[in-house]
């Protein structure tokens, strides 16, 4: 909060003291000249395509609503339309198959014996970059 409010007096003292120096001065072209606007324009537009793209990307990520407070956790997801997706999901020890649709959730089923969440052939990125390295080094 005090960031913002010493932003916007940073800014203010700036344009304050711009405009008592363009007062002494003439512009050699108007300042809403064609050229001006057009990139003001674009960097409008580059500014909101960013917004845009990071939000996309947030919603395709599930890092944020994987888990609550660990009694529920999204174990896997699996897309199958635009709009619809399988989703596996742990609530305390027993785990449930949902299809997810943009009108409904629907159970689909509660499985008896629970997937395991532990995989031995995935490596983490450390181990990865580690056999990656080792490999370059003998060729």
């Amino acid at each position: 909060m005090h960031y913002l409010f010493f932003i916007i007096m940073l800014c203010l003292t700036s344009i304050a003291s711009a405009a008592t120096d363009e007062s002494a001065k003439t512009f050699s072209h108007s300042p809403l000249a064609t050229v001006n606007l057009i990139q003001t324009l674009l960097g409008l537009i580059l500014v909101l395509g960013c917004i845009v793209l990071v939000a996309w990307l947030l919603k395709r990520s599930n890092r944020f609503h994987t888990t609550i407070n660990g009694q529920l956790k999204v174990i896997a997801g699996l897309p199958l339309g635009t709009k619809e997706r399988l989703i596996l999901v742990q609530v305390g020890s027993e785990q449930v198959l949902l299809g997810v649709t943009s009108q409904q959730i629907t159970l689909l089923n509660k499985l008896e014996t629970p997937i395991s969440t532990v995989q031995s052939d995935k490596k983490d990125f450390a181990e990865k970059l580690k056999d990656m390295v080792q490999k370059r080094g003998e060729s």
